[in-house]
This record gives C-alpha cells, sequence and structure tokens, in this order.
C-alpha cells in the first residue's frame, strides 16, 4: 500500500511542538523512570509534578477513531447491513491495523519509553504502536480538530482499507462451497446499472441451476453488488451460523 507520507508527515509537523503531542509519545515505564530519578536528586514536590502519560489520550482517540471510521463507513458503504458494517469497522481500526499503520508512518519514532522497556524492543511492540496511533489522533484532534483528524484517516486508515472489504467476509465463497457439495451451480449476471451523478452502481443477480434460489444485490462495483447479493441467499436459506446477519 503506498501512503503520501509527505502529507502525513506534514500533519504530524503540525502539532509536533505542541504539549498534547509530548504527551501522546509518553510511555508510562519513561514517566515513573523519571519521577524516580528525581526522587534521588531530591527535586521539589512541585517539580515533580511531571505530565501524564498517553495513556488518557489513547482513552480520547479511541473513541474519536471509532466515530470518524463509523460515519466513513455509512457514508462510503450505504448499501451494508448493520452487521457488515461492524465487521468492517472492526477489521480497520483493531490493533494490528493501527500498528501497522503506526510503523508505517513513523510514529513509533516519537516513543518515549523507560530503559527497560526499550530493552524489551516496545517501539516494535503492536500493542504499544497501536497505542500511540490513538493518542496522536486524540492530540491531532485537540491541537487542529475534527476536519484535520478526518484529513489524517483518510491518508491513513481509509488508505489502507481500500479494496480489502471483503477480508471480513465472503458471502460468495460460502455460497459456492455450499451448492458445490450440492452438486449445484452458481450464476450471477448483471442486472442493471444505475447513473447518478458521480455516483455508478451495478445491480446483480444470483440464482442456481435449481432454481433453488434467486437474488439481487447492489454495490459500487459488480464484485461489491455480487456480495450483496449472496449475502441475501445466505440469510433466506439459513446457510452458515457465523456470517453477519442483515437488519
Amino acid at each position: 500500500m503506498v501512503y503520501q507520507v509527505k502529507k502525513i508527515k506534514k500533519i504530524i509537523e503540525s502539532i509536533k511542538d505542541t504539549e498534547y503531542f509530548q504527551q501522546a509519545f509518553l510511555h508510562t515505564s519513561y514517566l515513573n523512570e523519571l519521577k524516580l530519578m528525581r526522587k534521588v536528586d531530591s527535586e521539589q514536590d512541585s517539580e515533580n509534578n511531571l505530565k501524564s502519560s498517553y495513556e488518557t489520550l489513547e482513552f480520547l482517540g479511541d473513541s474519536v477513531i471509532n466515530f470518524y471510521t463509523s460515519l466513513f463507513i455509512y457514508h462510503r458503504f450505504p448499501n451494508y447491513a448493520e452487521g457488515q458494517m461492524s465487521k468492517l469497522k472492526q477489521l480497520m481500526v483493531q490493533e494490528s491495523t493501527l500498528a501497522h499503520l503506526s510503523k508505517e508512518i513513523g510514529l513509533g519514532e516519537f516513543l518515549q519509553l523507560g530503559t527497560g522497556e526499550r530493552k524489551n524492543r516496545g517501539a516494535e511492540k503492536e500493542s504499544i504502536l497501536a497505542d500511540v496511533f490513538e493518542s496522536f489522533v486524540a492530540a491531532l484532534y485537540l491541537e487542529k480538530g475534527g476536519k484535520m483528524v478526518q484529513r489524517f484517516l483518510n491518508l491513513t486508515i481509509f488508505t489502507w482499507v481500500a479494496g480489502k472489504e471483503n477480508m471480513v467476509w465472503d458471502y460468495k465463497s460460502q455460497l459456492q462451497e455450499y451448492c458445490q457439495a450440492r452438486k449445484n451451480r452458481i450464476i450471477y449476471r448483471l442486472k442493471k446499472t444505475i447513473r447518478a451523478e458521480k455516483q455508478q452502481l451495478f445491480i446483480m443477480e444470483v440464482s442456481d441451476g435449481l432454481g433453488t434460489f434467486r437474488e439481487s444485490g447492489k454495490g459500487r462495483s459488480k464484485k461489491e453488488a455480487e456480495q450483496q447479493a449472496a449475502a441475501k441467499v445466505i440469510k433466506k436459506l439459513g446457510i452458515g451460523e457465523n456470517h453477519p446477519q442483515e437488519s
């Protein structure tokens, strides 16, 4: 996946000198170590009033990311059922995804870790990299607002997910396996193409050789429409138990 690194770096640089940015990368191990050092040096209590770690920003960032990701899915995939939207969001905001993105755009470079955590290669841990992605988003939100967060997510999570929609579910394969076991064949055909303003929608129909089912699905691509059609058949026939249910 090719990311627009220059644009992402520019967004990161725009808040680099802020207190929220500094907090977004302060790991508890670093703060605990610093507090211990100051205690040994007999510093005044007022000087021991150190900043918090990134944990509170992480809490906020988690909610911000979930909101804007939900909004993205709602507008980008209006034909998805609630269960499908939930599954896609889970894929987009899960720890491994955020950790991957954090590493790709270099957020780990700003981490401040304690000696022990550094020795344990904390800057490479998925959990920590995912945490700082969330804490950075919170810092960005507090410093620049929602529009800048959306711009950042458009360049990261929303770019990453392009073409991965069917990683969560694959109704076509599920239906194919079901029909093959019954020596039945599946037929997909383009039923209609709808063009409205800048948007083009495809309506695909799926049926079988034995005349058991015939359903239609709608999507921005033929594959998406076929998945929708197959999903309707799966629900109607009660195939499987682990697919997301349509509302």
